[in-house]
């Protein structure tokens, strides 16, 4: 008898094995889901970064073109409440003698050579030039300067031209305008022209990497155009020259940025490429700096790991396809091995996804006190795998500053039975190398209260921290640079008036008495004249060195006060001190030896110092008035001034220190001496 055999016995398993390719196609579909889900992620936080990183080199542009332009301006507005200046104008209009031109040419030659403007020009209220640094002048001021000119004399208040192109200048220019006033009557005002191409520019050309695509633009909607401030990286045309009519729907980050947009933009530049930028307003002013980058340039990286991460989802796949096809002539195996299979692969999918994100996991036993950690979790700590990491080995691999606050934070975690969110530093166990780490962890009970037990995860943000570092040091450096004088590295006339500023009040508290010394190089225009500016320039640079390593005391301040001027703040200093340490910097000078045929009778480099300490009284801490201790630390500028002008007076090459007879000397003082 033969045995029966059902007919559709052995045809269903048959039929159950073609499923498995079915089964390979759907488990590599789901695998690539997950993977790009976690390319995605990753993509936004560095996207993020980026956008980070752009807004903030823009924010410090933005703050150093502000600085710029209200430094400029109080240097219009200083000029303007000079009454002396203002006589002495009133004095030649009434009287044009070749004596009263000379004293206002000098004053305009010291705004050129001090304070580095291109040109300071004496107007009349209709905008008539009449004086300039070497001589009278004729013509007329620019239509829209003449414009300003009306505005500021009507406000009494200085104005600024903006940035300008005109025929008589071969530079863009930002002009500004001081007014002058005969009591009520108009006398006209002071024309200071800026050349932006060495002052304002180069403000622009500073980034903390040497992108090729990378740059800033100063832009201006007149109308319906777009005026392009600054000169563009990638086209030839001049600044001022390029103008744009506006399309609120171009698309365009300057476009954008004129119709009210701020913050992060996309779009195409004036190249028609794809860029990323950032835009912002310049305060008090209508310009706009957007800042931008291409964004091919900017997401390279987050190209190469997209590349990577689907070569990634590709092997795989063939990898399952190659497994399906084993097991489909394996039929012996089928069930055993596509259930080995498939745990196979998700774990290695789940090891990828931690190791692309760098994240691992840990679990703490308080009772054994033991770490048991992921495989990526011993990678980030240096260890071998399948590990338990003990506290003390964990103690003693966190790092020497931050294990004292760590192990309060991961004390009142576990005490308090709450969430734990760190950050803290370890020194690798495998190499001894210093990683940032990101600790998130949960407290919960497991077998019992008596086993206290704590899960989390760690990831290693040692590029992160160190990008946001970078940015930091970028950024500091940067407040740094526009505080310290390029050709001498001492600090500028901006980082006196703050130190000022700050000893003076410090002086209040303590009740000490604040010194300043005011300090110029004899005769320097003659040296100049002799020897020419790159003589000039390096007898500045040695008298700097000279001053800063005679000074003495490590809270004293030498500053370049503009030209061959120089001041040196001396906090709790009285007159006889001061007296001393400006003898002792004269010395200094003198013993340069640097030679000077039109100088001294020794025919060397000297310089004359004039002395002033005041003590800041008690009442101004009463009074609730800060500009009482402004007027008083500008007090202590104008006797120092006045000492200053009584020693050169006296022959030059000394030392005086203010006396009522300083204001004599300053008031008659001639000519070659102002």
């Amino acid at each position: 008898m033969q045995p029966s055999i059902s007919p559709n016995g052995p045809a269903a398993p048959s039929r159950a094995w073609w499923l498995l390719p079915l089964v390979a196609v759907l488990g590599c579909l789901a695998l690539g889901w997950g993977v790009r889900t976690a390319w995605q992620e990753r993509e936004q936080r560095y996207r993020h970064v980026i956008e980070g990183s752009l807004a903030a080199i823009n924010q410090l542009q933005v703050g150093s073109v502000a600085a710029w332009r209200q430094r400029r301006m109080g240097e219009a507005a200083s000029l303007a409440d000079d009454r002396l200046f203002a006589a002495a104008v009133s004095r030649w209009r009434r009287a044009p003698a070749p004596a009263n031109a000379a004293v206002l040419r000098e004053r305009l030659r010291g705004l050129v050579e001090h304070l580095g403007y291109t040109g300071a020009y004496l107007v009349d209220p209709q905008g008539q030039l009449l004086l300039g640094p070497d001589g009278s002048l004729q013509g007329q001021m620019p239509a829209p300067a003449r414009e300003s000119l009306r505005a500021s004399l009507a406000l009494a208040q200085p104005a600024g031209t903006g940035l300008q192109r005109d025929a008589s200048f071969a530079f863009p220019y930002f002009g500004l305008l001081a007014p002058l006033y005969d009591g009520s009557q108009p006398l006209g005002a002071v024309w200071l022209v800026v050349d932006a191409r060495t002052t304002l520019y180069p403000l622009l050309a500073t980034w903390p990497s040497s992108s090729h695509t990378a740059e800033s633009l100063l832009v201006e909607r007149q109308g319906d155009f777009l005026v392009f401030l600054s000169p563009l990286r990638h086209r030839s045309d001049e600044a001022l020259t390029l103008r744009m009519p506006w399309r609120p729907d171009s698309g365009e980050p300057v476009a954008l940025a004129a119709g009210g947009s701020r913050g992060t933009l996309y779009g195409r530049d004036y190249r028609g490429k794809q860029v990323l930028a950032t835009a912002s307003a310049v305060p008090g002013s209508n310009w706009l700096l957007v800042s931008k980058i291409d964004t091919d340039e900017a997401f390279i990286e987050a190209q190469r790991r997209e590349w990577l991460a689907l070569g990634l989802v590709a092997s795989l796949a063939l990898l399952l396809l190659g497994g399906a096809v084993v097991l489909w002539r394996w039929r012996a195996w089928r069930r055993e091995r596509t259930l080995k299979d498939r745990l196979e692969h998700n774990m290695r999918w789940l090891e990828t996804a931690q190791r692309a994100a760098s994240v691992g996991y840990f679990a703490y036993d308080a009772g054994k006190r033991v770490f048991t950690m992921s495989a990526m979790a011993n990678v980030i700590f240096g260890v071998p795998a399948d590990t338990e990491l003990t506290l003390r080995q964990w103690i003693d691999m966190v790092h020497a500053d931050d294990r004292e606050e760590m192990l309060q934070k991961h004390g009142d975690a576990m005490a308090q039975r709450g969430p734990l969110r760190a950050q803290y530093r370890i020194l690798r166990a495998s190499d001894r190398q210093m990683r940032w780490l990101e600790v998130r962890a949960e407290y919960g009970d497991a077998n019992g209260p008596e086993r206290s037990r704590m899960t989390g995860t760690v990831q290693d943000i040692t590029e992160r921290r160190q990008a946001e570092e970078q940015l930091e040091r970028y950024r500091a450096a940067l407040e740094a640079q526009i505080r310290i004088d390029p050709l001498t590295q001492l600090a500028n006339r901006l980082a006196l008036d703050e130190q000022v500023a700050f000893e003076w009040e410090r002086a209040l508290r303590g009740g000490t008495p604040l010194a300043l010394l005011m300090i110029d190089v004899d005769r320097f225009k003659a040296f100049n004249d002799h020897y020419g500016h790159v003589a000039g320039d390096r007898c500045l640079q040695s008298v700097a060195v000279a001053l800063s390593t005679a000074t003495g005391r490590a809270g004293d301040v030498v500053a370049r006060y503009g030209g061959e001027e120089f001041a040196v703040l001396l906090p709790g200093a009285g007159e006889d001190q001061a007296w001393a340490v400006a003898e002792r910097l004269r010395e200094a000078v003198r013993a340069l030896g640097i030679e000077h045929a039109r100088g001294c009778e020794d025919g060397i480099v000297t310089i004359s110092v004039g002395v002033a300490s005041l003590q800041p009284a008690g009442r101004e801490v009463t009074t609730g008035a800060p500009r009482v201790g402004v007027d008083m630390a500008h007090a202590l500028f104008r006797q120092a001034d006045a000492a200053l002008y009584r020693a050169k007076q006296c022959g030059r090459d000394q030392t005086m220190v203010y006396g009522p007879e300083c204001d004599i000397a300053l008031h008659d003082a001639p000519d070659s001496l102002l």
